[in-house]
């Protein structure tokens, strides 16, 4: 993960009680099995915020997708999902798997999603298909990635 898409989830991060979930697309490239994530998008105003769930809304997340993807000379690709979990050691909820599959369904050729649970120590880091969740990994959140 480049160190830009790092420093997005420590900006986020759930530190203190009140503060709501926070989430966004992934964007990078697919090279074979290799996903090389470029960008995370920050919250919109238009997204769905509380303290325990996240609702992503196409407003905002789509534009900054449509200009990466230009400017990328059209090789860099919606790769999956990020938000936060107000968890030191993040654990995806079953609402979180159930919309994952979901989001693998409408995907061109189903697709193999990637998805990031970001705590407040640790990020959870998940590839899911139309079939099963596989862990990747859990990895140490510092600050500046």
């Amino acid at each position: 993960m480049a160190p830009d898409v790092l420093a997005v989830f420590w900006k986020h991060r759930q530190r203190f009680f009140w503060q709501p979930e926070s989430g966004g697309i992934l964007l990078g490239r697919r090279r074979g099995k290799h996903l090389e994530v470029l960008l995370a998008t920050e919250p919109s105003s238009h997204d769905k915020r509380s303290t325990f769930s996240f609702g992503r809304e196409a407003v905002g997340h789509a534009e900054v997708a449509q200009q990466t993807w230009l400017r990328g000379e059209r090789q860099v690709d919606y790769l999956g999902e990020w938000h936060t979990h107000p968890q030191t050691v993040p654990i995806p909820s079953g609402i979180d798997r159930a919309e994952w599959c979901k989001l693998v369904l409408q995907r061109p050729e189903k697709s193999t999603l990637l998805t990031v649970v970001v705590g407040t120590k640790e990020l959870r880091v998940e590839l899911v298909d139309h079939v099963r969740h596989e862990v990747l990994e859990s990895i140490p959140l510092r600050s500046g990635g």
